[in-house]
């Protein structure tokens, strides 16, 4: 198993085991940074990325930066890990990093991690993704218009332009990235 696939694997086993184990918290009538996301499934992350994440011999073993949690649907932090870990990124962006680019390849590493977590794609997970990023991004242009110097240096810097462009990727790539990729 590549190191790639491993940790695809990984990470969507790791993924399952939180949220099924964060299913059973009770969640209402808590405070929460963000607000709740229905239909609540369990108590999502909101922010899984390789940096909020604790590695062993190359591996996720743990998540980390809990700031961010509040009640939602597993779909919310799936399409979200799979834009920052599969990832869902534009081909100069993906070949800038050294990564594999391609909708294909994509849409098999998005089925690694699907796989991994026991269910198959479908469009509602690329939707939540879409939907979270948006948001994300929105939230960080509102801080940087209320002057938060790092949402400002991210401003200036394009990075928030550019997860703009990420979102318009995942729009144009989302069925093909929910289909099987074949041999």
């Amino acid at each position: 198993m590549s190191g790639a696939t491993a940790s695809s694997t990984r990470l969507g086993q790791l993924l399952r085991s939180y949220h099924d184990a964060a299913a059973s918290f009770s969640w209402k009538d808590r405070e929460w940074r963000l607000d709740a996301r229905h239909p609540v499934e369990t108590v999502c992350h909101n922010d899984l990325t390789p940096w909020n994440t604790v590695f062993q011999a190359g591996l996720p073993v743990a998540f980390i930066d809990w700031d961010a949690a509040a009640p939602g649907p597993r779909a919310w932090d799936l399409g979200f890990v799979a834009w920052r870990w599969v990832p869902f990124w534009r081909d100069e962006k993906c070949e800038a990093h050294g990564l594999q680019t391609g909708v294909r390849e994509k849409a098999r590493r998005f089925q690694l991690l699907l796989d991994a977590y026991g269910i198959t794609p479908e469009i509602g997970i690329m939707q939540a993704g879409i939907e979270r990023v948006r948001q994300m991004q929105q939230h960080m242009r509102n801080l940087a218009a209320a002057g938060s110097a790092w949402e400002m240096e991210l401003a200036s810097r394009g990075v928030l332009d550019e997860g703009m462009l990420e979102v318009a990727w995942m729009e144009d790539h989302a069925m093909d990235l929910i289909q099987r990729p074949r041999g």
